[in-house]
């Protein structure tokens, strides 16, 4: 919050506002750590103050991505309107849908309006990493990745 703060007063934020790329980016990264067996999981973290511009791409990206090991929390700022980000949230049991029919996978998205945590009873951290788990659990349970075993005469 502290880097967010000082920052915020450096940067002008204008449009448009585009999710596509940097979500294809983030699914390239981790599409090719699962070819290295890198055994990693990413969290692409997505600060918005905006209505996207290209929701269809950002929709195609994200199904495409609901395979892979990566989760993409959004924290939306300032008084836009969000619907959109809670579509792609898909926390009302829709699950996101690409311009080809093809359904995500799993929910992948977690999205935290900032406006509704500030003088709340739960931090934006807490609402932002509340459905991680969760995200991580599906994705290892759906590929049947088991944790490795404790290796006998070491101290946790």
């Amino acid at each position: 919050m502290a880097a967010y703060s000082g920052a915020i007063h450096n940067v002008s934020l204008a449009g448009p506002t585009l999710f596509g790329q940097v979500i294809n980016k983030a699914a390239e990264i981790a599409g090719q750590s699962l070819l290295d067996n890198n055994n990693k999981y990413y969290v692409l973290l997505i600060i918005t103050d905006g209505v996207l511009t290209d929701l269809q791409e950002t929709k195609d990206a994200l199904v495409r991505a609901s395979d892979l090991p990566l989760s993409v929390l959004i924290v939306g700022v300032g008084g836009a309107d969000f619907k959109q980000m809670e579509i792609l949230d898909a926390d009302n049991g829709n699950r996101l849908e690409s311009s080809t029919g093809r359904m995500a996978t799993r929910d992948i998205v977690q999205f935290v309006p900032m406006r509704e945590v500030y003088g709340g009873q739960i931090s934006v951290v807490q609402a932002l990493l509340e459905e991680l788990p969760g995200q991580f659990l599906s994705y290892m349970r759906a590929r049947d990745i088991k944790p490795l075993p404790h290796a006998s005469g070491t101290t946790v």
